[in-house]
Order: C-alpha cells, then sequence, then structure tokens
C-alpha cells in the first residue's frame, strides 16, 4: 500500500493515508485535498467525535474554507484515514 502521508493524533497513534484514499480526496473534495491540511486536521484537531460507523473517529478542524473533516479507521495498525470532506458546520 502505498502511503503518501504519516502523522499520529494527541494519542501518538499512529495514522496513514493511502495514496488511493487520497486520489479519491482530490477528485471529489479538492477543498480539503492538501496534505498539509489533513495532517493538522488529525495531529491537532479542533474537536473528535465517533462516527457512525464502529472503531473509527471523525477529526474537525476549523480552516480557512470551512470545517475539514478526517474520519480515521482504527481497526486496523496503522490506523487510516478513510475520507477527508468538508462540512459547512462543525460535527454534533
Amino acid at each position: 500500500m502505498e502511503i503518501v502521508l504519516r502523522t499520529e493524533t494527541t494519542d501518538g497513534i499512529e495514522v496513514v493515508l493511502p495514496a488511493i484514499v487520497y486520489a479519491k480526496i482530490l477528485e471529489e473534495h479538492t477543498a480539503v485535498a492538501d496534505l498539509d491540511l489533513i495532517d493538522r486536521s488529525v495531529r491537532r484537531p479542533d474537536g473528535r467525535r465517533s462516527d457512525r460507523q464502529p472503531g473509527r473517529k471523525r477529526f474537525f478542524r476549523k480552516e480557512a474554507v470551512g470545517w475539514a473533516l478526517a474520519v480515521v479507521d482504527f481497526d486496523v495498525a496503522p490506523a487510516i484515514i478513510v475520507t477527508v470532506f468538508l462540512a459547512d458546520e462543525p460535527p454534533l
């Protein structure tokens, strides 16, 4: 698996962004396709919430473009960013 980003959570858990996931983000969510923005969203989020999928968390961060949300799957090691998207408001 080709990795385009390695980062970690505030808890020190390693998180990776596979190239195949990043390609989809580049295609579908260009406003948040910046690797530095994705890194900040996981490394220094404004908050975290559970995702609908068990084992996943949503990391969110206020950026100039809006709220960047990175969904991370912790059921694998290292944890994997499965998507990143833009929201107008922070998650509840």
